[in-house]
């Protein structure tokens, strides 16, 4: 086999000397430059993928929040129908018909709409399809749901009956003044329209890249390809790693391959309010254009680069070897018998003094060799030094034995003053302490990512890092040393905690929203539970607040609902919570509270608080509020339950002529 390569070699590689120097010279310097080039361009597509997959998953949640919106949406547009529906006084099929039939928003929002009395019998429908005579809702998930919970559903994804296309369901019960559920207001939403969650669209990552909405259990509910809708996932083939993770719980990103062998960034994301799961599929060719363009342009420069320095060796090879080829010719002269074996000898002497020349000459030969290896490490530290990453490589004794410019210019300690000295000396030993024990990790063979922060200086505030230790390990299985790599992290962890507090927060009021109420109230009872001192919860609404939306508009109705939240804030202890549930219902979470009658008290500021008139742009305007509260002291009681009994109560309130207390107690 060597035989054979050293004859193919023989052949393709010129005879000439010089030309084959030339020639090695040239695949040296390519091999050299594109590997160094190759090495840098893999670990700043490393960092790259992390950063597009945190970005992927931090707009997923974002999405989220808006799909979380869009569904609540949809639930208050039936809910203000609810509404409307018990205040008309409509109790026929032809008065519930017209009702409907008044009702545009509905035809805007949902494919068809529909009233079922409580034994599910069909009374009144809109929308493209009729239904069927003797057409009963019961027994369906959702109807049944309603009826136990008396509270808004959003069923699973299911294939209408009669119209044969995929639907969501969502339902919202009626209820009559004394608070008795009397019918069931059912709409459906058409997964195919183009217009359900469309705007999601806008929100796909790169050309190539998609978003999609599925159940837990893999059932597709949106898709940019609306024939998969109602699908399984598998429909079209293997789940991916990815996907399949996601379906047993799995929320973040992943690398992966598609069905259609596609290897791609994934994204995955729980919607709070159905259970789906939201997913992005990022082609990795989409994600990495950028870099592998810059990848082309490395190697093509590579390659001219060795070309110039082949056509640069070859000159040196020329003048290096004059003095051999004078003495090939003499030799040459001497076997045709034109010159004496005297001239060889004479020339000898001298060819002594070229040889020691041409050591003189390969030793020049190495300093160009050394030169181009410094130009080769310039380059490459001209790469390190320009990427928006520290990079480091600490030794065995935890001292650095290389760091780039963007270590001296984000922690402000000198780059040559640092090299050969240990974390330690450099950063200090509280620094050194944090490290320490990812250090010994990391040297034991275990690749290790950690965050750390640090207080910037001036306007930079608090600045937020996150590192990763990669081990060298050498040919014999030891780990040498430890590379670095220290990414800013300050923008993500801002935008992070910025969604987070979007998503607790209501956007009207700036008081807690629903999401961060259910939080507190099962933490409350939880303690509540353990430290056996009782705690309270307040269901209010504010009186006839549809009559002051009619009367004066919106825009004065929402003033009302900011002044009212305000005043409640204001009228109680900043240890409680105050949150707004939708609309003009609101909810305050009182933790230890004494007694009963501590309660009614506290339930009575709020009202006295509430009918100080609102001082609104049209004008003074008289409030009034009804509260309804629940007082919880220990037992396995949901917070669900107890929502509801203070709910209860408000209807009490109510009940009571408004403007008013009701207490109720949670029975263990």
């Amino acid at each position: 086999m060597r035989m054979r390569l050293r004859k193919l070699l023989r052949r393709r590689l010129p005879a000439s000397l010089k030309a084959r120097m030339s020639v090695v010279v040239f695949l040296l310097v390519l091999t050299a430059v594109a590997s160094l080039a190759l090495a840098t361009l893999s670990v700043a597509e490393r960092g790259m993928r992390d950063v597009t997959g945190r970005q992927q998953y931090v707009s997923l949640a974002s999405a989220a929040v808006f799909i979380d919106e869009e569904l609540d949406a949809k639930r208050n547009v039936l809910r203000a129908m609810a509404d409307s529906l018990a205040a008309s006084g409509a109790h026929d099929d032809a008065g519930l018909q017209r009702f409907l039939a008044a009702q545009t928003v509905l035809g805007k929002e949902f494919y068809t709409a529909g009233v079922a009395a409580t034994d599910g019998s069909l009374l009144a429908s809109m929308g493209p399809v009729k239904p069927q005579a003797g057409m009963t809702l019961k027994g369906r998930p959702y109807f049944d749901q309603t009826l136990a919970t008396r509270r808004s559903v959003i069923s699973a994804p299911l294939n209408g009956s009669i119209s044969g296309m995929p639907l969501v369901v969502v339902t919202q019960p009626v209820f009559d003044a004394h608070g008795a559920m009397r019918y069931v207001l059912a709409a459906s939403v058409n997964l195919r329209q183009p217009d359900f969650l469309g705007r999601l669209g806008v929100l796909k990552p790169g050309t190539g890249g998609y978003l999609y909405i599925m159940t837990s259990e893999g059932v597709i509910v949106e898709h940019p390809d609306k024939s998969r809708i109602m699908q399984h996932i598998d429909a079209h083939g293997p789940v991916s790693e990815p996907t399949r993770r996601a379906m047993q719980g799995f929320e973040g990103w992943l690398t992966g391959t598609t069905t259609q062998g596609v290897d791609a960034l994934f994204a995955y994301h729980r919607i709070a309010s159905t259970g789906w799961i939201l997913a992005s599929v990022y082609p990795m060719s989409d994600a990495f254009a950028p870099l592998h363009a810059i990848r082309s342009k490395i190697l093509l420069a590579a390659v001219l680069l060795a070309a110039l320095a082949g056509l640069a060796g070859w000159r040196v090879v020329l003048r290096l070897l004059q003095p051999l080829e004078r003495l090939r010719h003499h030799v040459h002269e001497i076997r045709r018998q034109r010159l004496g074996i005297g001239a060889l000898q004479i020339e000898r002497r001298d060819e002594i003094g070229d040889l020691s020349r041409d050591f003189y000459s390969l030793v020049a030969e190495r300093e160009i060799a050394e030169a181009q290896t410094r130009d080769s490490e310039r380059r490459l530290k001209l790469l390190t030094d320009h990427v928006p990453v520290v990079i480091v490589y600490i030794d065995r004794e935890h001292r650095y034995q290389f760091i780039n410019a963007t270590f001296e210019k984000w922690f402000g300690r000198s780059r040559k003053e640092s090299m050969m000295q240990s974390i330690r000396d450099v950063l200090g030993e509280e620094a050194y302490q944090l490290r320490e024990a990812y250090l010994q990790r990391a040297f034991s063979g275990e690749a290790v990512e950690y965050e750390f922060t640090i207080d910037g200086e001036g306007k930079a505030g608090r600045r937020a890092f996150q590192t990763s230790y990669v081990p060298d390990v050498g040919e014999s299985g030891a780990v040498e040393g430890v590379y670095g790599l220290i990414h800013e992290i300050t923008k993500t962890k801002a935008e992070h905690t910025a969604l987070q507090f979007a998503a607790a927060t209501d956007t009207l009021t700036g008081i807690a929203n629903r999401r961060r109420f259910d939080e507190q109230l099962a933490q409350s009872m939880q303690r509540t539970r353990v430290t056996r001192a009782p705690m309270a919860l307040a269901y209010l609404d504010i009186d006839r607040f549809k009559a002051i939306n009619d009367s004066l508009g919106h825009k004065a109705g929402d003033e009302v609902l900011k002044e009212f939240a305000a005043r409640l804030v204001r009228s109680v202890r900043a240890s409680d919570l105050v949150a707004r549930l939708a609309g003009d219902e609101f909810v305050i979470i009182f933790e230890g509270v004494n007694s009963a009658a501590e309660v009614r008290q506290i339930g009575a500021k709020i009202i006295d608080a509430i009918r100080q008139p609102f001082e609104l742009a049209s004008g003074p305007l008289p409030v009034t509020t009804s509260v309804g509260i629940a007082i919880f002291r220990e037992g396995a009681l949901t917070p669900a339950q107890l929502l509801d009994l203070a709910d209860q109560a408000l209807y009490a309130a109510k009940g009571q002529g408004r403007d008013g207390v009701a207490l109720r107690e949670a029975v263990t």
